[in-house]
Parts: structure tokens; C-alpha cells; sequence
């Protein structure tokens, strides 16, 4: 039996997530989210992942190369990203980018947590009900994994 279009891994995105910084933003930092997660390359403390436009372009391939810079470049200056050149030769020009999140952590803490409140004294829809859980699980396990509890 073939594989169905629907047995592959989707893409997702938080849907508060998305509202603060923008829904491809959230695409793309839940994508480097899911990536540093695996990497096992650290520098200066923190693990780090690197990709092309067009092998960031192979995992979205619904965005144009530019259309991914851009978001990355969003993502920057947003300082949700933080992007660095590891590459031994310097002339390789692949960037390295990590999540910077302790700037997570004050959105968490401020826009989208105050959200989740607000919404919370209302009886909330089951769909946003479930939309809630999934940030604060992405939220909380940002939390566990970069600021463990001693």
C-alpha cells in the first residue's frame, strides 16, 4: 500500500503563538524549536542548528526562499532568534540559529499567559481549549528544558 500525503509529519503553529509574533515566525521558531531539540552541536551553552534558505525552503517547500529569509530575518530582529556563523572556513556562509529563550520566557510570562487568563474566566470553546494546551506545552517545555528547576 502507498504512503498517503497525510502519513507525513505536518507543520504547525500555535495559533496565540502565531498572533504575538506573526504566523510565519511561529512556523519557523517552532520548526528551530523542533530542531535544537535533536542537535547535538553547542557553542557558548546552547545548542544551535544550522540550515540554508534552500534546505529550510526542502522542509517548507510552500514558502519561496525569500519569503523564508524574510521570516528569519523577522524573527531577529523580533530577537526571538539569535543567528551566528560556527562554520570552520568562514567563507561558508550557512548561518547557525538558536531560540533565544529567555525572550520566550518574557513573552510567556506577559502577552500569551495573560491571554490564557483572560480567555480562562469565559467558558472556553473546546477548540480554543485545546489551542491553549498546546502553548502552554510549548511554552512550559521551553521552560523545563532551558531553565531546568535546580
Amino acid at each position: 500500500m502507498s504512503q498517503s500525503f497525510m502519513d507525513k509529519r505536518p507543520i504547525m503553529a500555535l495559533p496565540n503563538l502565531a498572533v504575538k509574533i506573526g504566523l510565519k515566525e511561529a512556523i519557523i521558531l517552532q520548526q528551530i524549536h523542533y530542531w535544537l531539540n535533536t542537535s547535538s552541536h553547542e557553542f557558548e551553552g546552547q545548542k544551535w542548528v544550522y540550515n540554508s534558505y534552500k534546505e529550510w525552503q526542502k522542509q517548507i517547500p510552500y514558502w519561496s526562499q525569500n519569503t523564508i529569509k524574510r521570516t528569519i530575518q523577522s524573527l531577529e530582529s523580533q530577537g526571538y532568534l539569535i543567528s551566528a556563523n560556527w562554520n570552520r572556513p568562514k567563507m561558508d556562509k550557512t548561518k547557525w540559529y538558536t531560540i533565544n529563550y529567555e525572550k520566550v520566557k518574557v513573552l510567556k510570562e506577559t502577552g500569551i499567559q495573560s491571554e490564557v487568563q483572560e480567555s480562562s474566566s469565559e467558558p472556553p470553546k473546546e477548540e480554543n481549549t485545546d489551542h491553549h494546551e498546546q502553548l502552554e506545552l510549548f511554552l512550559e517545555q521551553i521552560e523545563e528544558e532551558q531553565f531546568p528547576q535546580g
